[in-house]
């Protein structure tokens, strides 16, 4: 991924603290012969523009993710399999959305939302931003906690508290030389070691194909009303809020060092809206693993199955030795790889927003402090309602995403900020339903829940 290093390294002093130099680089690199344009070979000019869809699709396999994917197989068995297919479909295109903003727009989403908002709402959006990113660090220091508990049995509160050290892990690897690229070569093979993990185990509890089939294609003919509460969670973690100011910033690493010609620019974008697509579908299929299991080993077997999740997950793996402590690393390497994304966008989202820039060791620990409070209340507190916590944040990313989605619609549609790269026609208006029935999916969750306590 060496547009990651790029982007860390072009945001770091020589102390590893974001600089002020970015505004200058774009003019810098325009005048460099060495722009990018097409080289006539497709391999070597995708590998060129590969490493963003990477970096953000890190999202879709953290703790988060995994939690609403127990949640939908271990209540409702295959028959929200749809949800997650769907929503992993519009992250491909809202991840698209965030390519044609940062290379025809040269915005980021922050900067788009800021330089088109009035002062009071600018703070608004801010506000929004910033606790979305923070509440996405949440599950990542739930994780933590839980893989202290299996390794050496901790209390849960102890692991949460600790989680604090991963950040100083991280800070410090950042220092090394080639220090991110031993970071992300270490978090890809412990979670490939856990996918790996997954698909046995959905091998040795053989799922019912036909139901599985039957979920991911029409499994919306057998929702009721107690699943929206759950595809609200999958929409939130999937279609995470703070991806999208995250994968404009990455991308504008790219777009600064492509030729500005027109033409160069097309070939640009459709190189970096196809990079996306491959590591979105790898981590369905880590999903949908994760679905089997729940379905077939927690789905009418328990009473309670409303309130197993991550913590717990593991004791009802059937035949995989080692499977807990394979979770158990799965959960620790997601949670570690969640606090490097959530640092950068609060990076970005406050650069955009206020023009603020603070060093990366401060933001990082704000950051990963403010999510270890919530963490430490409920652990000491109320420790078997950690699984509860994940999936309340679930739905709130699902509820606060229009906030950041229906922004990136409208850029993407203002000929304004776009040019003749808008979207138009058939497209606009496909963009604006997408909008709207996010919209619909929240208002539907809210009305719900409040019929549900009524009852």
């Amino acid at each position: 991924m060496n547009d990651v290093d790029e982007l860390i390294s072009r945001n770091q002093d020589e102390d590893g603290l974001f600089s002020d130099a970015d505004n200058d680089s774009g003019e810098e690199k325009q005048n460099n012969a060495s722009l990018w344009q097409p080289s006539g070979s497709y391999l070597k000019d995708f590998l060129f523009f590969s490493g963003p869809g990477w970096f953000v699709s890190i999202a879709y396999v953290d703790p988060g993710n995994y939690q609403a994917d127990i949640q939908a197989g271990a209540t409702s068995q295959y028959s929200l399999l749809f949800a997650l297919w769907w929503t992993g479909i519009l992250s491909i295109y809202v991840q698209i959305l965030c390519v044609r903003l940062a290379f025809y727009g040269k915005l980021t989403l922050s900067q788009a939302q800021a330089q088109n908002s009035t002062k009071t709402s600018r703070y608004f959006h801010w506000a929004i931003a910033e606790f979305s990113t923070i509440i996405t660090d949440l599950p990542g220091v739930i994780g933590f906690a839980i893989a202290l508990n299996y390794f050496f049995g901790w209390p849960y509160y102890v692991g949460v508290l600790l989680s604090l050290l991963t950040t100083m892990l991280f800070l410090a690897t950042l220092n090394l030389s080639g220090g991110m690229r031993i970071l992300e070569i270490a978090i890809a093979i412990f979670v490939a070691i856990m996918s790996v993990a997954l698909f046995v185990e959905m091998d040795f509890v053989n799922p019912d194909v036909g139901a599985l089939l039957k979920g991911w294609g029409y499994g919306f003919v057998d929702v009721n009303s107690s699943d929206i509460f759950s595809i609200a969670g999958i929409l939130g973690s999937v279609v995470m809020p703070h991806n999208l100011y995250l994968h404009t910033a990455a991308v504008q690493s790219k777009s600064e060092q492509v030729n500005q010609s027109p033409d160069v620019i097309h070939s640009a974008v459709k190189y970096c809206s196809v990079e996306p697509i491959l590591p979105i579908l790898i981590s369905f299929f880590v999903n949908m693993a994760v679905i089997s299991i729940a379905a077939e080993s927690v789905y009418g077997q328990t009473d309670d199955a409303g309130q197993v999740g991550i913590t717990d997950f593991c004791s009802y793996f059937q035949s995989l030795k080692g499977g807990c402590l394979l979770w158990a690393i799965a959960l620790l390497a997601a949670g570690q790889s969640g606090a490097i994304t959530t640092t950068y966008t609060g990076q970005y989202v406050m650069d955009g927003f206020l023009n603020l820039q603070i060093p990366i060791a401060v933001r990082s620990i704000v950051t990963r402090l403010m999510a270890i409070v919530p963490g430490v209340i409920v652990s000491v507190l109320f420790p078997e309602r950690l699984n509860s916590l994940v999936n309340i944040v679930n739905a709130l990313l699902g509820l606060l995403l229009p906030f950041a989605f229906t922004p990136l619609v409208k850029f993407n549609c203002s000929k304004t900020i776009m040019g003749d790269n808008a979207s138009k026609g058939v497209e606009k208006y496909t963009l604006y339903a997408f909008a709207i029935t996010v919209w619909a999916i929240n208002a539907t969750t809210i009305v719900s829940n409040i019929i549900e306590m009524n009852v």
